[in-house]
């Protein structure tokens, strides 16, 4: 393991409090130091697939705490839209990501968009994950890639994390 990613892992255990609670800054703080690291990522962390976007697993907290995960986006490719079950601290480490944030009110059958951000290298973001709905898309020609970090053990990286939203057709 590198320095780089030695780092973000104390930050982000120094952020996670023994009931699993999470200080949100203190997570975007290790997030944005990390951003800086040109070593945090190994070669095979930054290969992407074809036809989705591609996560790689960089470490899982042992206690099932946090995973934190890099995500690298193709061009044109994005999440579905989705909230989460549980927090997130996600940064741009290379490229450019757009973020649609969505709402969804009493009656409607589909999220709603309602603002789009774009994260150029070094933005950082938090979710707490209780309410928010949102989809990233790598809406550049070139290769974009996250650092992400969930609350919750890798066993449940995916099944604890997303819930999907049909959109219409």
């Amino acid at each position: 393991m590198n320095t780089s990613l030695r780092k973000l892992i104390d930050g982000t255990t120094a952020a996670t409090l023994v009931d699993g609670a999470i200080e949100p800054q203190a997570v975007l703080s290790a997030i944005r130091g990390s951003l800086v690291d040109l070593d945090l990522l190994a070669e095979e962390h930054r290969l992407s697939k074809p036809d989705t976007y591609t996560r790689h697993l960089l470490h899982a907290d042992p206690n099932g705490l946090f995973s934190i995960l890099a995500l690298v986006w193709g061009p044109g490719q994005g999440s579905p839209v989705h909230g989460h079950h549980t927090w997130c601290g996600v940064g741009v480490y290379a490229g450019e990501l757009t973020e649609s944030h969505y709402r969804m009110s009493p009656g409607d059958l589909h999220p709603v968009e309602i603002r789009t951000v774009r994260r150029a290298t070094g933005d950082s973001c938090f979710d707490s994950g209780h309410d928010g709905i949102h989809r990233i898309v790598n809406r550049s020609d070139s290769i974009a890639i996250s650092i992400h970090i969930y609350g919750v053990g890798a066993d449940k990286i995916t099944t604890g994390v997303n819930r999907i939203y049909p959109m219409p057709s």
